[in-house]
């Protein structure tokens, strides 16, 4: 098997038999960052239409290498990374007694506290999770984010 390298164009199946398609972007420390397309198909598709796709949600830590070498998702191609901007994440500690405690922004190099409330402009950011791969598709077709619930606190 080929390595997987950044700009791999990744073929994401869904459970109706749709597929999904998404691009390793970024090598994090963090783990790899992978960005989904508002482009989910029966059919096979061009590279080309990944070009003009938009985003389904911002990038987010999956487990990618895994999920390729298992065969759950398969590489279609390569399209360069071009202008590729670090989206942030956040984190929050919450306690044993599920109270949320103080919120965290990564800004890809270091984690920055940000207080005990979540401040309106960081709630549009993906949480500093890596998602597995079947919860991620499941998140592509039903449009939920089960992590959410900590973001409305």
């Amino acid at each position: 098997m080929k390595r997987i390298q950044l700009g791999d164009v990744l073929e994401i199946p869904l459970s109706d038999g749709r597929k999904a398609y998404g691009q390793y972007v970024f090598k994090d420390k963090m783990g790899p960052l992978v960005q989904v397309f508002d482009l989910i198909t029966k059919d096979n598709i061009e590279l080309e239409q990944i070009k003009n796709a938009k985003l389904l949600f911002p990038p987010v830590f999956t487990g990618l290498f895994a999920a390729v070498r298992g065969g759950v998702w398969k590489v279609i191609g390569r399209i360069p990374i071009e202008e590729f901007k670090y989206p942030g994440f956040i984190s929050v500690y919450v306690g044993p007694s599920n109270q949320v405690g103080t919120w965290y922004l990564w800004d890809g190099k270091q984690s920055i506290p940000i207080g005990h409330k979540l401040p309106k402009e960081f709630k549009q950011l993906e949480q500093m999770i890596v998602w597995d791969p079947n919860n991620l598709a499941h998140r592509i077709e039903t449009g939920v984010n089960p992590y959410d619930y900590l973001v409305q606190a």
